[in-house]
């Protein structure tokens, strides 16, 4: 219910009163009651329910007159939280990456409204030498094993408009190449499931990255292997990225995600 005796103006406000005012009822509620806890009209109340169940968000339920979240919202819902519980749920599949690899593993995570990534949670290797990672700093997603392991598993139009920025390189400040050829490179991660980069990310380095998909099949992050230069052999790599994909898969299962076919 609303605290303040002025209701909502301006439509986007009004329309997430509406919404606010159906997922906090608990239960399905009537319009009587969205109308008192949002403060409007009820006619305005009906548009805004009606505008809502457009967009499946709420839905009209005939038999009791009342309106309720459809599966959609709960799907989104439960997707919100996943990402926020992501870091934790991470924490013990980093630890066993980087016991069976002895070789520091990150967690990134995707930032749609950026369309960068950060990096959430690291977990030492326990060799001497080893990199610092700066953790939740924006870094492209174009760019090194996590973040092209993430941009592979993401939608045709973000592909696009991430493409379409062209952000250097963190490492080297190189620019980024042709857009046909970075799309043949996400292609060959679909197919093997895993990203490989020489230090674009940081000089000197190797990665070896998987991403981590929501139950839509869309990444939301990834899980890398950091190899300095000197330790990384190349015969280990198809080991290597195994370590990494099951722990992805173990996170992505988690989501929801569900291998098919």
């Amino acid at each position: 219910m609303r605290t303040d005796s002025e209701p909502p103006k301006g439509t986007v406000a009004r329309v997430m009163a509406v919404f606010r005012a159906v997922v906090e009822a608990g239960e399905d509620v009537g319009v009587a009651a969205v109308t008192e806890a949002v403060g409007l009209p009820r006619p305005t109340v009906h548009r805004l329910l009606d505008l809502l169940a457009k967009e499946d968000m709420v839905e009209y339920v005939p038999e009791t007159r009342r309106w309720r979240p459809t599966a959609e919202c709960q799907r989104l819902g439960a997707l919100l939280a996943a990402r926020r519980d992501l870091v934790r749920l991470a924490r013990p599949v980093l630890a066993e990456v980087v016991r069976r690899s002895q070789e520091a593993c990150l967690l990134g995570v995707y930032l749609p409204n950026r369309r960068e990534m950060i990096y959430a949670a690291e977990h030492s290797s326990p060799n001497p030498l080893s990199y610092r990672i700066e953790l939740n700093a924006p870094v492209p997603v174009n760019w090194g094993a996590s973040g092209r392991s993430i941009l592979a598993f993401l939608t045709d139009e973000e592909i696009d408009a991430v493409l379409a920025e062209r952000a250097p390189a963190p490492g080297t400040g190189e620019k980024p190449p042709a857009a046909q050829v970075l799309r043949r490179e996400l292609e060959l991660v679909r197919e093997q499931g895993y990203a490989f980069s020489r230090g674009q990310k940081i000089p000197g380095s190797r990665g070896i990255a998987a991403p981590i998909l929501g139950a839509d099949g869309i990444a939301v992050g990834s899980l890398t292997l950091t190899i300095p230069e000197m330790r990384f052999r190349e015969d280990a790599k198809e080991q290597l990225a195994e370590m990494v994909m099951s722990g992805a898969r173990e996170l992505s299962s988690t989501l929801g995600h569900r291998v098919t076919g």
